[in-house]
């Protein structure tokens, strides 16, 4: 029979573990995200859009805000490394990994990752590290010959080399030896844990705002978002012991239920793809689209197989979320056509190609600095932000004269420093609050 201790130290673990498994690190987010109704003056978060390895742009947009490490708090919305200089990618994993900032994790920090996972495996095989060293040699020699096309090498190899043919056969795709691979074979372990341990979503409750790399969806678009197994279309049932507890509580209750039930209850945001490259979805079959192809994210053929196929990108997930959240109508709402919810707010980045994309309830920060346009911050908090005491209404004609019904406007504007564009710094952000948007020419 275990002694008393023993019955202590069992019952102390269980309530560790229960502690981790009902908050999550990205819950615990919110003691450093700033309070942004008591209005911080001395903290500020710095959310900033994909990186891609500018490493001196990223410097210069910090230095520009007066970014202070021990009362700022740095956010990255993924795709930290890669596209840019290979340096500059070490370089940015090694100042956020050093400063342990907060991040969720892009589709290219994910090849990166996966990378290192095959590396990892491949040399515990034996042979298996001293054919990586011969491969990698024979890929150096193979440019001092003039070969440029890696994809091709690689192809050719695995098609003619016979003798290390059970090793490129091990080899997951034709990206072997680029980019990806090198910074996973170079970060050190410290680098490696530190990317590993970034998660795919972040959800700020007290904020009301998820973070994520590509998409999310308030809900699954095969079905009507009134459909009742929507979760922002039935109020969750109130727990006996806060149902005599105040309004106020109850309120906060059910709107962290409900912002909790978008990650686990709509099925496309349970896909790490989805959320890492999810830019528009199909009208025609509600598929996630990328670059024109898709990829179905809940349902699967009547065979049991994968459904893919060829179409136009789609309708931008934003505007999806945008018509959820504008269809939120409190939790008291009875009207048919609104949603008894409350609106919440995404901040994301991955789609260069649609620029500084700000709509009321979605924030789009990858304003392509790779590709030498510029590189983005959210800023919020701070004395600069007056983030209490706001109108009620729910316009933009206060601050730069645009309204809710003429966005799309500014949604199509190109990602130019034109002058109507340098207007639009200052941004609405949640329920009541201010951002500010702040960007470096890259």
């Amino acid at each position: 029979m275990p002694s008393a201790r023993q019955i202590f130290v069992y019952i102390s673990l269980a309530f560790i573990l229960l502690f981790f498994i009902l908050y999550p690190v990205a819950d615990r987010l919110s003691e450093a995200f700033p309070d942004l109704v008591n209005n911080d003056e001395n903290r500020r978060v710095v959310i900033v859009g994909d990186i891609h390895g500018m490493h001196e742009k990223l410097l210069e947009l910090l230095s520009k805000l007066s970014f202070n490490p021990s009362s700022d708090v740095l956010v990255s919305v993924g795709d930290i490394l890669t596209k840019g200089p290979h340096t500059g990618s070490m370089a940015v994993l090694d100042f956020l990994a050093s400063n342990n900032a907060t991040a969720v994790r892009g589709n290219h920090d994910q090849k990166v990752l996966e990378w290192r996972s095959w590396l990892n495996w491949i040399q515990s095989m034996k042979g298996g590290q001293a054919w990586l060293k011969h491969a990698i040699k024979e890929w150096e020699n193979a440019q001092e010959k003039g070969e440029e096309d890696i994809e091709d090498w690689v192809d050719w190899k695995m098609k003619h080399d016979t003798i290390h043919r059970k090793w490129w056969r091990r080899v997951p795709n034709r990206q072997f030896l680029g980019d990806h691979f090198e910074i996973a074979m170079e970060m050190s372990t410290v680098q490696y844990d530190y990317l590993k341990s970034l998660p795919l979503k972040l959800h700020i409750p007290h904020a009301h705002a998820f973070i994520v790399h590509g998409g999310l969806l308030a809900s699954d678009p095969n079905y009507k978002p009134t459909h009742s197994r929507q979760p922002l279309a039935k109020v969750p049932k109130i727990p006996k012991h806060l149902a005599a507890s105040g309004q106020n509580s109850t309120r906060a209750y059910l709107r962290r239920a409900q912002e909790d039930a978008i990650l686990t209850q709509v099925p496309q945001n349970m896909v790490t793809w989805n959320v890492q490259n999810m830019r528009g979805v199909t009208r025609k079959t509600n598929q996630v689209t990328k670059y024109g192809i898709s990829s179905v994210f809940s349902s699967q053929r009547s065979d049991g197989g994968m459904s893919s196929y060829r179409d136009k990108e789609g309708r931008p997930w934003s505007k999806l979320w945008k018509n959820s959240m504008s269809m939120c109508a409190g939790f008291e709402s009875e009207d048919r056509g609104s949603l008894p919810c409350m609106p919440a707010t995404v901040i994301y980045g991955h789609a260069a190609s649609r620029g500084l994309d700000i709509k009321r309830w979605s924030i789009g920060l990858d304003t392509g600095c790779v590709y030498k346009r510029q590189l983005t911050a959210l800023v919020l908090g701070g004395k600069d932000n007056v983030l209490s005491n706001l109108s009620s209404r729910s316009t933009f004609s206060d601050d730069y004269g645009l309204d809710d019904d003429l966005e799309d406007d500014y949604d199509n504007l190109e990602n130019k420093n034109t002058s109507r564009q340098k207007q639009y710094r200052r941004i609405r952000f949640g329920d009541n609050g201010w951002g500010r948007i702040v960007s470096v020419q890259c």
